[in-house]
């Protein structure tokens, strides 16, 4: 019995062992295996590593972005009382909701723009010119406000009475005696926007010294104020 021998082929030389397989040389093995080195990828330790590292530091990001975002929720929601009267909080609060309440703290009077002057009317009377403009504090449109002032007068007895922002006056008008109010102004002011105003005081006291402004909401449909 025969083991283990190889057969010739005398045309091609072809080594073949005795159960009918090709032989194939040392060689064609090294070419072979260096082939399938060359095409497969290789992975060493430090790559490994790397990979590890990548994805444990987009863990970490994840984790403290989670974090940061509820300590912030839990601190607005902690201090919900001083939040709510936030000047951008309110704001999308007043767009969201129609019925949401318009507060006198919305609205700011710009110091630097009011002046005043007495006026002699066509039937020698004097009264108090005051202008100035106010300014829509939010992001949300807003009805026009109503002005309160207060006189401070000499005598130590204070003065108050409101009044409405109408359309613009003219000088005749101002002069005219009784004085013709003219229309309410109705225009929505607009966020973070300024809105003039002209007022006449026909029974501000002559005694005054000084006297202080304030903005006095005015509510959305027909919403009451506080």
């Amino acid at each position: 019995m025969i083991k283990n021998a190889i057969l010739v082929c005398h045309r091609c030389n072809t080594e073949f062992d005795s159960y009918g397989n090709k032989v194939v040389e040392e060689s064609e093995v090294a070419q072979i295996l260096a082939k399938q080195e060359s095409v497969a990828p290789t992975f060493g330790i430090s790559d490994l590593n790397q990979a590890g590292m990548k994805r444990k530091h987009g863990n970490i990001w994840l984790w403290l972005g989670l974090v940061l975002f509820a300590l912030s929720a839990g601190g607005m929601a902690w201090h919900w009382d001083t939040w709510q009267y936030n000047a951008y909080v309110r704001g999308y609060m007043v767009s969201a909701d129609s019925n949401a309440q318009v507060l006198d703290s919305d609205w700011r009077i710009l110091p630097e723009s009011i002046s005043s002057q007495w006026l002699k009317r066509n039937d020698n009377s004097i009264v108090l010119v005051i202008e100035g403009k106010v300014e829509n504090q939010l992001r949300a449109d807003l009805p026009t406000p109503e002005i309160q002032i207060s006189f401070i007068t000499q005598t130590g007895q204070d003065f108050n009475l409101i009044q409405p922002i109408t359309e613009p006056p003219s000088l005749d008008a101002l002069k005219s005696v009784p004085f013709m109010s003219p229309a309410i102004d109705t225009t929505l002011v607009p966020g973070f926007t300024q809105r003039g105003f002209m007022l006449l005081i026909e029974e501000a006291p002559r005694s005054s010294m000084q006297f202080t402004m304030h903005a006095l909401a005015v509510q959305r449909q027909g919403k009451s104020g506080l």
